[in-house]
């Protein structure tokens, strides 16, 4: 039984870093994930548009800009994984990187 990950991702602003993070994240191999998105009061639009594109996110919105640390604190609290990975929103991964490091 493989164990489940959050995978937090704190962003404020700029919807094609947040889009290219997230469309990596889909070609994971990994199957017991929950991607939260926490919207550090995003001014431009960007959460709107990730709405429309992906389905499967969990988005927490605060109504200030809590910064990296506050946002992953903030995901962290609705987060119901096994294991806690943080990202920023502007990485993109392999299709494996989840499970090498849930499944070593």
């Amino acid at each position: 039984l493989q164990p489940k990950v959050s995978v937090i991702i704190p962003h404020h602003n700029n919807f094609s870093i947040l889009n290219e993070c997230l469309q990596s994240l889909q070609k994971s191999n990994f199957q017991n994930i929950e991607i939260i998105v926490v919207d550090n009061y995003s001014t431009d639009g960007s959460i709107e548009k990730i709405r429309q594109k992906h389905n499967n996110l969990i988005i927490q919105k605060s109504d200030i800009n809590l910064g990296y640390a506050g946002g992953c604190n903030l995901g962290s609290e609705i987060a119901s994984g096994d294991y806690l990975l943080f990202l920023n929103n502007d990485t993109t991964h392999e299709s494996n990187f989840i499970d090498d490091i849930a499944n070593p």
